[in-house]
């Protein structure tokens, strides 16, 4: 007997809010409704009788949540549930005749980007800030000379962590920036690569600290 809720755990930086709005309708497409999503735990149910079109807004500052959420019902839109960090999760029912500009919450570009100001900044600082600290780890590591002994190897792999994560907050900040200016977007690799790596060389590192 098939399940008639599932639950996923698909990762999503904040600069990949279409692609998994992208994933949602999909989603919805082959029967999976969202009931609430989430930053790592989306619970979906299976229902094959009605089809969504799901989209994302993200304000982290909001006076009247019951207004605001009001606003976009008035538009159509039926609220799901928001996040801890900001991010608020609509839908509408999906219909082929449906006009494109209906199916989206954001239907010009100033308002888009005006949601995108919200966090677009916060990236380009990220990378700054971890680009800082990996310097500053190799600094430390380099201090000690070479080869690199053992017990060092652990601040090794921080320092690879942190600008592993400066390189792709710049990526996505470059990206961004293209897009907005009507270019092709850049290359960033995708967070359900990088966030694992990162989780793999933490996890390297902490079992090096204990035994070494």
């Amino acid at each position: 007997m098939m399940k008639e809720t599932l639950n996923s755990h698909k990762f999503y930086a904040v600069w990949e809010y279409k692609r998994e709005e992208n994933d949602l309708n999909e989603a919805s497409k082959n029967g999976l409704q969202l009931i609430k999503g989430g930053c790592f735990h989306s619970t979906f149910r299976r229902d094959h009788s009605q089809r969504y079109i799901y989209q994302l807004d993200y304000c982290t500052k909001i006076p009247d949540m019951d207004r605001y959420i009001e606003c976009f019902q008035d538009a159509g839109w039926e609220y799901i549930n928001s996040t801890f960090n900001g991010w608020h999760y609509f839908r509408r029912p999906y219909s082929p005749d449906l006009d494109p500009e209906d199916a989206k919450i954001y239907t010009d570009r100033e308002s888009m980007f005006e949601m995108e100001n919200r966090w677009f900044a916060r990236i380009r600082a990220a990378s700054v800030i971890f680009l800082l600290m990996g310097l500053v780890y190799v600094g430390i590591t380099l201090l000690h000379g070479f080869p690199v002994a053992a017990e060092q190897i652990p601040l090794l792999l921080e320092s690879i962590i942190f600008l592993l994560l400066s390189a792709t907050f710049f990526l996505a900040w470059r990206s961004v920036s293209q897009t907005r200016r009507g270019e092709r977007a850049g290359f960033v690799p995708p967070t359900q690569i990088i966030f694992p790596v990162v989780l793999l060389l933490l996890l390297i590192g902490c079992v090096m600290i204990i035994f070494l």
